[in-house]
């Protein structure tokens, strides 16, 4: 055949057929010479004949696939229905706890299993002689009990949590026994929905299982999970709690009763029912009428229960929140309830009822030791924790309270009544705080109010005496900046709004919005859900009404608007609105300054909370339906009503009605004053919000509201502008609002509640427009000389006056309208005549008013606050605050920085700002005052940089680069800052988390386009200002990338470096995605987890997963280039460590033949070959370069090891290790550029010889390369024993401390008066930099002074400080000298003359004492003794001294003395009794003569002995010798040298992993 085919054909039965062919033309078997002698017509032809028959073959193939599919179909169908019935029923143990083994405790029934393990974590004890316990681990879970280990979910469970104690242990494991109980009640409980596909095989659930809610009858026959999860539910009849169920009580009460001094009140268990709180409610005299008047009053727990929950949070909370903590804390222990009460006690007690809601949940964040004080926590520590391994006969002499006093300070722990509290590091999990409590725990209800007399259905009931105004309830905020507590406001207020719509809750909120129609429906609201009253400002309070805020009141929050202007780009519009175009062809764009709309939250006090002068009433009867000046009041409802009012008699009982066609009201005649008024008021609210014609077409009247909305809002409109007033409005109900507002969504009734807002507000401030008015035109009439003042007449009011007994708020509106009506008049002069006329000025002063010269009125006030600018650039705000001065420091960028109180009245505001300094430490310099003007545009300033701006659609901020680079100058971290600052310039988008990632980023990957995209990401997103916390797969994914740009950047800066592994991603929980180590930790890591996983694997009935799956990248230089290798090992599946996972990897696929058939199929033989090649390069040159890598950290970690250990070493040892660990650094930066035959390691051998004459060569070595250098031996070795490779100065500078106290900033010549000279041991380097063409002397001499680099350590150049300049193989010393002058000093580099050692002045002579044979040296007792060296002993003829240094010892000629003297050393000579041999090594013979003995000999003797020869005297010795060994260092020298001779290094690969 002329071809040879291949073929890959397959059957999976009821998965896969597979036919696969290709054929290949084999030239070699082929004969075309007769093919080729046909005509080419002719050749066409037959192929398309060809052709068309194999698509015939192929066509009836197909059909023969089709056919197949059907019958795999049939196959398949059968395969499920046989795994159905395969599946043997799950194995349990009837919810009772069994043992299957030493460790592991399991409990569980066909739907839950539960179990727990307990290690013992042990450490050998060498008192004992055997191995104790110091901790225990443990592990439990709560799972499903499928069938088939692959279908179980996880409900709870930790893997690892260890503890000190197995008291603790227990403690914590019982606790989550009985938190889980109610799961094993019954043997085939149902199923929750979530879990019922784990019992489902194929789709259909398994035999013997029901799943909650879909067979109800058979479900409602066995008690559920969740009935026995839940409180138990309210029955019929009210049955209080047995006091032993109770956790607490609170006291509940009544406002009226308890003033009245008579019995009231009632004690309430909790948790409680809804018909037990009922039964309290009727006991107190608490309904639906004067539910104002509840109040908790107290709070207490059971005898010898003790619970320390702070009292005011208790009184500030709802009975459903209280009911839920209780029923929260009932599920804890005794310890967790003393762990509770102990933290409550600590800096760490929660601070909300949603915290101590929530700590039922995050019990695992403390822990309670049982220990009083500093003692008994050392004793603990020390002798029951397990966590201090000392043996038992040195703990007597540890004192245990400084031990307990030093854990106690490390751990920030905290000593309660309840023991010693400490905070753990687990994250604490919100679940409940900020959530409206859960229906089942909700039991507040009012009971309805008893009849107590039959009237008319019209007749209102008698109002009910005069209530008590219910406590505010200030909102308690929790955020840790503005964006935080802005969103916790708006959250109330969406839950707010939900609640509004019940009959009593609607009535409080109308009142509200009757005493605040001025103020948006959000501040309405968040007054109303307050209980908020008449609220202002703290100032406000204490200077227009002299009333102060009483003492330890907290503020009603509330919501100012600060809007901040800023610039944006815009088309420029000709003056008919259409856009100007320009040369170009495209719109002309200006940047034009548009106005930001922004909030912040403020802080208002409520009537209730303050004390002083008495506020003016209100001029009505009520109850009697007469109201003064009846007459005044109509006429100005008839001026403020936008249509004509009549009486008639109105037929059907209807009190009046606005008559849509006509315009008019008509009321009924013959009511009572206060009726009518009331009458005339709800309609109005008709005619101002309802005139649409019905008989309009059906397109005008699309936004008109249906019958039921137009009454509830004219009603509750009529209510709000009668409650301003004063009216009664006792007989008005809103039952029906509740299912008015069924149904509708948070958006239309927030909307109808605006509208009624704003139409009260309408109305209300015309009507006080026209009693103002009216006022004025009375004192006119009156002829008074002068009109009173409003200040005044508030203080002195008039009997006959409306005015005077409306509330002070409300005067100060009307003074406000007044105002503005002197300001048209101001206004109406200036234009007519340029002047303001006289009768305008005295009317202006008849109010209090002054005018300005731009003709504007102004009112003086005395100053309550002040701003400084201080000496940092920073700002200090202050102002006038209850119990002294609020205060706010600000940055240069009017950022707010910190603030707080001073509770210090008596300062004036200047002294305060002192005090507010010394406070924080700040220095007390300059305070420079800003006012007028600069005061404005401070605080203009500062509420522009720190207010919460409206967030706005995000489109991205590529767009608004155009292109164009962006800050090349800047750092990547200052870029990163900017182009942030840019994505929120209308609004806040990122969290704090996401801008620190932001700018990490940008750091470590230095590419502009993509921050851009990260930031345009995370904005789009907004993750982390939605939930608190960022997007968790995005911060993985973003710090794996870091880690590698900081990998890849680390192996670049540095050819020495080990390669580097980073963490791209780990299923592992003992890794972390972007995790980094060095190539051989994560070798002994990967090995270690990879055993791990395996092993537990293989236990015995183990349900977890198989692998752990590990993607993972290693950064290298090889060949001298930076390359990367990325890779994916499962742990579990026994390929070892990391080098094992690579070479086992390769091997297999350079072996395997069904990856050669794919590579040669798909890319053919080319990218076999390539393959191939790739594998090789793989397995005979990466594997290795990392295997020798690794020996070298194993020698590196072999060699420190003694040397950090304290373990005594003999010099030679201590040389030899330190040899080792410069011949790894040497050898790695070798290793990276390709030289793997590296220099032999140095071996202990070496430094057999003499360790001084060793380091003499060292020394002698390094002073060569120095000098060759042109540096000193001290700047050669601090250059990592390199040249500088380009010209540098540095700054030496003397050390601090007493020593350098005569050199320190001194001139020269005091210097040399002195007799003391420049010596550069005197000094020390405290910067290098380079060098270039333009740095002088004198720019140094600046720029040392003036702008310190960031990297400057020193103090600022100054005299007596050295500056040397190297350049041109030469360096040059100056002194800086008096007036910033240097002075060239070369001998600050001249070397100090060298002292002869004792060695080196040996006379070759001998001298025998008693202790031995020793070197005679030519040196003096004094030059020994300066040396190091002292007396040891004397010879026995007194000639000669031996003197020795504790290693070393030599004989020096003993000098003419006293008897005295001589009497003295030989005292000193009997006392020392240091024996052994010191110098007095034997000779060669000797030596010789004990080897032939077979006696074992010294190395160090035969050295000694050597040395001795070759130093005798006119002694002829053999010249033939070994040549000298360069040192270890010399030779890694070498090999770097040959290195640079090496031809170019490899190319980069590029894929390593398939």
């Amino acid at each position: 055949m002329s071809y040879s085919s291949y073929d890959h054909d397959d059957l999976e039965p009821a998965s896969t057929m597979r036919i696969e062919r290709r054929i290949y033309f084999e030239s070699g078997k082929a004969d075309l010479s007769e093919m080729v002698k046909l005509p080419l017509a002719e050749l066409l032809s037959l192929r398309a004949e060809s052709a068309a028959a194999e698509q015939e073959v192929f066509d009836r193939l197909k059909e023969q696939a089709a056919a197949w599919e059907e019958q795999a179909g049939r196959t398949l169908f059968l395969d499920k229905a046989l795994e159905y019935a395969r599946t043997l029923p799950v194995t349990h143990t009837a919810n009772q706890w069994e043992a299957p083994d030493e460790y592991r405790h399991i409990r569980s029934n066909m739907v839950y299993q539960m179990d727990y393990s307990i290690s013992e974590n042990t450490r050998y004890d060498s008192a004992a002689q055997k191995s104790v316990p110091y901790s225990w681990t443990l592990r439990w879970s709560l799972r499903t009990n499928a069938p088939g280990s692959y279908r179980q979910a996880k409900i709870a469970g930790q893997d690892r949590k260890v503890f000190a104690s197995r008291e603790e242990l227990d403690k914590y494991l019982n606790g989550r026994i009985k938190a889980h109980d109610h799961y094993f009640t019954e043997i085939s409980p149902a199923i929750p929905k979530e879990y019922a596909d784990c019992f489902k095989v194929n789709g259909c659930l398994l035999p013997g299982y029901t799943i909650e809610g879909e067979e109800p009858a058979k479900a409602a026959a066995l008690p559920t999970q969740e009935e026995a999860a839940q409180p138990q539910q309210t029955t019929a009849t009210p049955e209080r709690r047995e006091p032993v169920n109770e956790v607490f009580s609170i006291f509940l009460d009544n406002r009226a009763e308890a003033q009245t001094g008579g019995p009231h009140g009632y004690w309430l268990s909790l948790p409680t029912s809804a018909e037990q709180v009922q039964e309290a409610l009727k006991e107190i005299h608490i309904t639906t009428d004067n539910q104002q008047d509840l109040f908790i009053g107290g709070f207490s727990a059971p005898e010898g229960k003790p619970l320390e929950l702070p009292e005011d949070l208790i009184k500030a909370a709802s009975v459903d929140e209280l009911n839920f903590l209780a029923a929260q804390l009932q599920k804890l222990d005794a310890v967790e309830l003393a762990e509770l009460n102990a933290a409550m006690q600590s800096p760490a007690k929660m601070q909300t009822i949603g915290q101590l809601l929530d700590y039922a949940e995050n019990t695992d964040c403390f822990v309670l030791i049982n220990a009083k004080d500093n003692h008994s926590l050392g004793e603990y520590y020390l002798n029951d924790s397990g966590l201090f391994v000392v043996p038992d006969p040195w703990k007597p002499a540890i004192d245990t309270e400084r031990l307990g006093s030093f854990i106690a300070s490390e751990e920030q722990g905290t000593f309660t009544d309840y023991g010693y509290i400490l905070r753990t590091s687990d994250e604490w999990q919100r679940v409940h705080e900020g959530q409206p409590v859960p229906e089942e725990y909700r039991v507040m209800a009012y009971p309805a109010p008893e009849i107590l007399r039959e009237e008319s259905k019209v007749q209102p009931e008698a109002a009910a005496p005069t209530k008590v105004p219910q406590p505010v309830t200030p909102i308690l905020l929790n955020g840790q900046n503005s964006a935080e507590r802005m969103k916790e406001i708006t959250d109330r207020l969406e839950t707010g709004i939900q609640e509004l719509f019940e009959s009593e809750r609607y009535k409080a909120y109308l009142t509200t919005m009757s005493k605040f129609h001025s103020y948006s429906f959000n501040n309405t609201l968040l007054i109303a859900m307050q209980g908020g009253q008449l609220v202002a400002g703290y100032n406000k309070w204490r200077d227009d009404f002299h009333r102060n805020v009483k003492k330890g009141e907290k503020a009603i929050k509330i919501l100012a608007p600060a809007p901040f202007k800023a610039k944006k780009e815009v088309q420029k519009l000709d003056a008919q609105g259409r856009p100007v175009m320009g040369k170009d062809g495209k719109p002309v764009t200006e940047v034009q300054e548009i106005q930001v709309p922004a909030f912040k939250i403020v802080s208002v006090f409520d009537v209730s909370q303050t004390e002083g002068e008495p506020l003016p009433s209100i001029g009505v009867e009520e109850l009697t339906g007469s109201v003064e000046r009846y007459g005044e009041f109509f006429k100005v409802l008839e001026q403020t009503s936008p249509v004509p009012i009549g009486f008639e008699d109105i037929p059907g009982g209807s009190h009046g009605y606005y008559h849509l066609t006509e315009k008019r009201i008509a009321i009924q005649e013959g009511m009572s004053e206060l009726q009518t008024l009331k009458t005339a008021i709800h309609e109005i609210a008709h005619s101002k919000l309802h005139a649409i014609d019905p008989e309009a077409p059906a397109i005008e009247q699309a936004d008109r509201p249906d019958s039921r909305t137009r009454e509830v809002q004219a009603e509750s409109v009529a209510y709000a502008v009668c409650q301003h007033y004063g009216l009664d409005t006792s007989d008005y109900s809103f039952g029906y609002v509740a299912s008015w507002s069924s149904g509708k969504d948070l958006k239309e009734l927030k909307a109808s509640l605006e509208t009624i807002r704003a139409t009260a507000h309408e109305l209300i401030t015309a009507i006080d427009g026209h009693l103002a008015q009216l006022q004025k035109e009375r004192q006119t009439q009156q002829e008074q000389p002068q009109a009173v003042p409003l200040e005044q007449a508030a203080e002195q009011p008039d009997p006959d006056s409306v005015f005077s007994k409306l509330p002070p708020e409300q005067q100060q509106e009307m003074t406000d309208s007044v105002k503005a009506m002197l300001q048209t008049l101001i206004d109406a002069d200036l234009k007519s005549t340029g002047k303001v006329s006289q009768g305008t000025k005295e009317a202006a002063q008849a109010q209090g008013f002054t005018i300005a010269g731009d003709g504007t009125l102004e009112q003086a006030k005395a100053p309550q606050e002040a701003a400084y600018r201080l000496e940092s650039g920073d700002y200090l705000y202050i102002q006038t605050s209850e119990t002294g001065y609020d205060y706010t420091l600000y940055g240069p960028d009017y950022k707010e920085l910190d603030g707080g109180q001073l509770d210090n009245p008596d300062l004036t505001l200047a002294e305060a700002g002192k005090e507010i300094l010394a406070i924080h430490e700040l220095p007390a310099g300059a305070m420079e005052p800003l006012t007028g003007d600069r005061l404005d545009g401070f605080l203009e300033a500062t509420e522009q940089a720190n207010a919460i701006s409206q967030p706005q659609a995000w489109n991205g901020i590529d767009g608004l680069l155009n292109g164009k680079p962006f800050m090349p100058e800047a750092s990547p971290a200052d870029r990163a800052a900017a182009l942030i600052e840019l994505a929120e310039k209308n609004a806040p988008r990122l969290g704090s988390e996401e801008r620190q990632l932001i700018v990490a980023y940008a750091e470590a990957v230095g590419d502009n386009d993509k921050v851009i995209g990260l930031i345009n990401r995370l904005c789009e997103q907004g993750y982390e200002l939605q939930k608190g916390q960022m997007d968790s797969f995005v911060k993985s994914e973003i710090e794996s990338e870091i880690a590698v740009a900081n990998a890849k950047r680390q192996i670049a800066q540095n050819p020495a470096a080990e390669p580097v592994v980073t963490i791209l991603w780990s299923e592992s929980p003992h890794l972390k995605d972007g995790q980094q180590m060095p190539l051989h930790e994560a070798e002994a890591v990967f090995k270690e987890l990879d055993s791990a996983r395996r092993h537990e694997r293989e236990q015995p009935g183990y349900t977890g997963h198989w692998y752990d799956k590990t993607k993972f990248r290693i950064d290298f230089t090889m060949q001298g280039q930076p390359d990367s290798y990325e890779g994916r090992q499962d742990f579990g599946d026994g390929d070892g460590s990391l080098i094992q996972h690579i070479r086992g990897y390769h091997e297999y696929y350079a072996q395997d033949e069904s990856w050669k058939n794919h590579v040669l199929h798909h890319e053919g033989p080319e990218a076999w070959e390539a393959d191939k090649a790739q594998r090789d390069m793989l397995l005979h040159e990466f594997v290795p370069y990392m295997e020798l890598h690794c020996n070298l950290a194993a020698m590196e970690q072999e060699a420190r090891r003694p040397l950090r250990s304290g373990e005594t070493l003999t010099p030679e040892q201590t040389a030899y290790f330190n040899a080792v660990l410069d011949y790894v650094k040497e050898c790695r930066p070798l290793l990276n550029q390709g030289q793997y035959h590296l220099p032999e390691p140095p071996q202990l051998s070496d430094f057999d010889q003499s360790l001084q004459d060793y380091k003499k060569q060292i020394e002698a070595e390094l002073e060569q390369e120095a000098a060759a250098a042109g540096l000193t031996v001290e700047e050669y070795v601090a250059s990592d024993y390199e040249a500088p490779a380009q010209p540098n100065f540095s700054i030496y500078q003397v050390p601090p401390g007493p020593e350098g106290r005569d050199l320190r900033y001194r001139s020269y010549e005091d210097l040399q008066a002195d007799g003391l000279s420049v010596d550069r041991k005197n000094y020390q380097i405290v910067y290098t930099a380079p060098l270039d063409k333009d740095t002088t002397l004198d720019e140094i001499y600046r720029r040392f002074n003036m702008e310190h680099p960031a990297d400057y350590k020193g103090h600022s150049l100054s005299m007596g400080d050295i500056v040397v300049f190297r350049q041109d193989g030469k360096q040059t010393a100056y002194y800086v000298d008096e007036g910033a002058d240097y002075r060239q000093v070369p001998e600050f580099f001249a070397q100090p003359e060298k002292q002869l050692t004792p060695d080196e002045c040996m006379t070759g002579e001998q001298i025998q004492t008693p202790r031995g044979r020793f070197y005679l040296t030519d040196r003096s007792r004094e030059q020994m003794e300066a040396a190091g060296y002292g007396f040891h002993h004397q010879s026995e003829d007194g000639r000669y001294l031996i003197m020795a240094n504790g290693t070393r010892a030599f004989a020096i000629p003993a000098q003419q003395e006293s008897h005295i003297k001589t009497a003295e050393m030989s005292t000193e000579q009997n006392y020392n009794m240091i024996d052994g041999m010191m110098n007095n090594a034997p000779s060669m013979e000797e030596l010789e003569a004990r080897a032939k003995a077979g006696e074992q000999i010294s190395l160090l003797d035969v050295a000694e002995a050597a040395k001795a020869e070759a130093k005798k005297p006119k002694q002829t010795r053999k010249t033939t010798q070994k040549q000298k060994k360069p040192s270890i260092r010399a030779q890694l020298a070498a090999a770097k040298e040959e290195q640079k001779k090496k031809p170019p290094a490899r190319e980069k690969s590029k894929e390593m992993e398939v």
